[in-house]
Formats: C-alpha cells, sequence, structure tokens
C-alpha cells in the first residue's frame, strides 16, 4: 500500500517541471484526459444532434415518470397523455391535453417542475455546470459544444457564463417565488400556497405555460396586480436571452459602481442588446394597443370592465403571446381578427439565447429593415443601429422564416387531414401556439386525436430546438468550393 502511495506522489510530482509548472507535454495529456468524456458523449456525431437526443431522452423519462401511479392523482389516462405533457414541459410550451393542477399529484408536479427548468436553460447547460464546477479547465471542444448548447456566440470565459445563467436564474425565480408566495398563501394556505408559487415562477421564468391552479390558467387573477405584474416580469426577463441580461447587469453595475449616467453608458450596448430591447417594447406595446382596439367591444373576453382592468389584461395577453402562454382571458372567445393577429405575435416569439421560442425577435428586426430598405429603393445594404447587415445575415433570417413557414404549411395539411371537423382557424392558432413554444389555446387541446397530438408534438419540439437547428444537424457536410463563380441568373422576380 505504502509502495502505491509512493507511486501516485512520484507522478504527481513528475507532473510538474522544476519551477512547479505544468509541462507543455504533461498539460496536452491532462487536457486529452478532461475531453474523454466529451468524446464519449460526442463521438463523430454532429453537436447539434446529441442536443437532440438529449431533449428527446429527457422527454422520455419525464413521460415514464409521468405516467406512474404516485405522479397521478385523477383517474388513468393513456400514456400519450402523459408524453405529451412531457414533450410540452421540456420544450417550455404549455399546451397540454390533461389538467396539470388536478391530473397529477405534488410528486407528479415537482417531476414537471424540472422538466420545465431543464427544458428552458437545456439539459446539455445542465452537464456544463456539473463539468465547470469539477474542473479549473474546459477543452476546446468542451467550450465549442456547450456555447453553442447554452446560445453563447464565442468561446470566451464560457465557464463563467454558464454560472452566470444559472445564477441569475436562480435570483429572478426566487424573487418571483417570493412576491407569488404572498398571493398564493392567502388563497390556498402556507404549504399549497408556497409550492404553488414556486410552481409558477419557474413556469413563467422558463416561459413553459403551466400552472397548478387549474383548467383555466389565471382568469381568476386578471384583475390582480401583484400576480400579473410579477409574472409578466418574469416572463419578459426569460425571454430577453441571458446576453441581454448580463449587459443590462453590467451597464447598471457601472451606473452605480462608476458614477457613470445610464444615458450616457447606453451607447456601450451591444447592437444586439438594443435590438432585442427595442423590439421587445415594440411588440409589447403594440400588442397591448391591438388587443385593445379589436377586443374592446367584445363581451367574452374585456368589455364591461374598467379601464385599470382593461389595461392590465391587454397588456398581459400581449405578453403572454412572446411564448408564455398563460391567459387571463378566454382566447377561445377572442374575435376571429385578435386570433389571426395572435399568431404573428406566436411565431416571432422571444429572442434569441434565453427560454422563449419561436423565429426571434432580432430576426424579424433583419428582416423587417431589409425590406424596408428596398421598398425605399436603397441601393446599399439595410442598416440596423448604424451597423451593416452582412449578406449572410440576411440569407440566415431569410432560411429560418422559411423553414418555419414551411414546417407550418406541411403540418397544417396533416392537421387537417387528422382533424377534418375542426374549424381551420383554430387549427392554425394551435400549430402557430405551439411551433412558438408558446402554449394558449383557443380549447382544442384536448379534443385532438392521436394523429393531431403527434403533429402539435412535433411542432413544439422543431419550435424548441429550431427548425434551422434541426436541419443542419443531420445534414451532410459538403466540400465547399469557393473558387469557382457563375454567371447571375436572369429571371424575373414579383
Amino acid at each position: 500500500m505504502s509502495e502505491r502511495k509512493d507511486e501516485k506522489r512520484s507522478e504527481h510530482k513528475n507532473f510538474f517541471n522544476h519551477s512547479g509548472e505544468i509541462s507543455l507535454n504533461d498539460n496536452f495529456r491532462f487536457l486529452k484526459r478532461r475531453q474523454r468524456l466529451m468524446e464519449k458523449i460526442t463521438g463523430s456525431s454532429h453537436p447539434g444532434r446529441i442536443l437532440i437526443a438529449a431533449f428527446a431522452v429527457l422527454i422520455v423519462i419525464g413521460s415514464l415518470l409521468l405516467s406512474t401511479p404516485p405522479a397521478n392523482a385523477a383517474e388513468h389516462v393513456s400514456y400519450i397523455n402523459h408524453l405529451f405533457t412531457a414533450v410540452s414541459a421540456v420544450c417550455v410550451t404549455g399546451l397540454s391535453t390533461v389538467t396539470a393542477a388536478t391530473q397529477y399529484t405534488t410528486f407528479g408536479k415537482v417531476i414537471l417542475i424540472i422538466l420545465m427548468e431543464l427544458g428552458g436553460l437545456g439539459p446539455m447547460t445542465v452537464v456544463a455546470v456539473f463539468l465547470a464546477n469539477r474542473r479549473k479547465r474546459m477543452a476546446m471542444s468542451e467550450k465549442k459544444f456547450f456555447a453553442a448548447a447554452s446560445g453563447k456566440s464565442n468561446l470566451h470565459d464560457v465557464p463563467r457564463y454558464i454560472r452566470r445563467i444559472f445564477l441569475y436564474t436562480f435570483v429572478f425565480e426566487l424573487a418571483g417565488f417570493i412576491l407569488l408566495s404572498f398571493r398564493m398563501t392567502e388563497v390556498y394556505g402556507l404549504k399549497t400556497g408556497l409550492f404553488n408559487a414556486l410552481f409558477l415562477s419557474v413556469s413563467a421564468f422558463t416561459n413553459a405555460g403551466f400552472d397548478p391552479i387549474g383548467s383555466s390558467s389565471l382568469l381568476a387573477y386578471a384583475a390582480d396586480p401583484l400576480v400579473n405584474l410579477t409574472v409578466m416580469t418574469l416572463i419578459i426577463f426569460g425571454g430577453l436571452g441571458f446576453v441581454v441580461w448580463f449587459e443590462l447587469y453590467d451597464l447598471l453595475k457601472s451606473r452605480f459602481v462608476k458614477g457613470n449616467g445610464i444615458v450616457r453608458r447606453h451607447t456601450y450596448l451591444s447592437v444586439h442588446a438594443k435590438t432585442v430591447l427595442k423590439m421587445t417594447v415594440s411588440l409589447l406595446f403594440s400588442g397591448a394597443v391591438l388587443f385593445y382596439v379589436f377586443e374592446s367591444e367584445n363581451s367574452g373576453t374585456i368589455a364591461g370592465l374598467d379601464g385599470l382592468d382593461r389595461m392590465l389584461i391587454c397588456l398581459f395577453q400581449s405578453v403572454t403571446l412572446r411564448t408564455a402562454g398563460f391567459a387571463t382571458v378566454n382566447f377561445g372567445r377572442c374575435t376571429r381578427p385578435m386570433l389571426m393577429i395572435m399568431c404573428f405575435y406566436m411565431l416571432t416569439g422571444g429572442s434569441p439565447g434565453g427560454t422563449a421560442g419561436g423565429m426571434k425577435t432580432t430576426t424579424v428586426a433583419v428582416l423587417s429593415a431589409t425590406a424596408s430598405n428596398t421598398l425605399k429603393g436603397n441601393q446599399n445594404d439595410a442598416m440596423i443601429s448604424n451597423r451593416r447587415i452582412s449578406p449572410e445575415m440576411l440569407k440566415q433570417a431569410f432560411v429560418v422564416l422559411y423553414l418555419y413557414l414551411a414546417t407550418l404549411f406541411i403540418s397544417l395539411i396533416l392537421l387537417t387531414v387528422f382533424e377534418p371537423g375542426q374549424d381551420l382557424l383554430l387549427l392554425v392558432f394551435e400549430a402557430f401556439s405551439a411551433i412558438g413554444t408558446v402554449g394558449i389555446s383557443a380549447g382544442i387541446t384536448s379534443s385532438l386525436s392521436t394523429g393531431g397530438r403527434f403533429v402539435i408534438m412535433m411542432l413544439m419540439f422543431i419550435g424548441r430546438l429550431g427548425p434551422l437547428s434541426i436541419y443542419t444537424a443531420f445534414q451532410k457536410e459538403k466540400k465547399i468550393i469557393t473558387h469557382v463563380t457563375y454567371p447571375d441568373a436572369d429571371i424575373m422576380i414579383g
């Protein structure tokens, strides 16, 4: 035994050179050992396929746990209902064929909380935090993989970036839990109220849209400022994206620490953050105004309510359309023009690198700026915040739009086949809600056939991972030839 200890000590000693530093060869071998786990995970597969597999495995495990007797309080339902709920929770959507509040026990709801948290942050982000806490350094392959999984655009300080995601998530959800607990404990008592506050806080921040209250979502709290403002704040911050959080925090910190004015420091926000904030504010304001205009005379929604209640309800619906899925009105009773307008907001979704789904605000901003520039007849490239939109960025935005619309078109054809008796507008609304991972429904989710449910599950899964990510994950790599130039095509457009 003593000889083995001496050998280990000698190996540890030889790992360092005479100055106490790690030699280059030993450092290389040290990093290679660090990469073994990633090599076992990735192998020769594309990282995107691993993300797809991670979400799929999480869904299967979650559905099996939800189907166990300890997780169910109500009568037995078929496995497809639990699978649908698991897909909706992991893909942070909120659509469900059963009422989660009555179908599942506390154990089942705890499973839902875990699924929503893992689905919102991403299962591979959780693995990255585990590795970052155990290791002082990450291999380059790990940095690339986990940066892509967490929505980071570069490889600078990936471990710290991922730790900050978890820290900020904890702070926001804790604050939401504390605020919501004041109202929930009044209604449900201490134990149940605290649990409901925790469930609702996690669901709101991850933009999942599940609630522990009942089948009517938050209709009972339509005029409650505390619940509405807390849930709206959680939804907005969850949908802004991790990068924007960090920039806003650093901006506010610099104001208080260095004494710089907020207006002066605003110029240091990145173009991405400025675009996200501008789009978020404009979409929230326009959505609230449109909801007020089209629903003000509708007795099924906001007609008959006083001014403050109307404003609160209109603002809440505008926020929840950004992939959250909560409701303080019955969407099934909204006017048909408003349902069509909602589809645009649901398809737009939140911002990149967050818990929200949809095409993303930045994609819509790039497409809108380019379209406006073209209609004005400008020959130069379009600009955002005095920065040029590159052709590569425009191509990517166009491909994202094309894939979303193509996926929706194919899915709607399938839904009309499986659901011949349903109103087409309601099917369109359901499909947009699923692919945008919004989770609001006009009331037809539970009546869908088995085929229709699988179509909606597919849309939720594609919407969470993004159709572009799924397409590139299974696309074969081709050798790109750049030294060949072809003549321009002579094609009439429009």
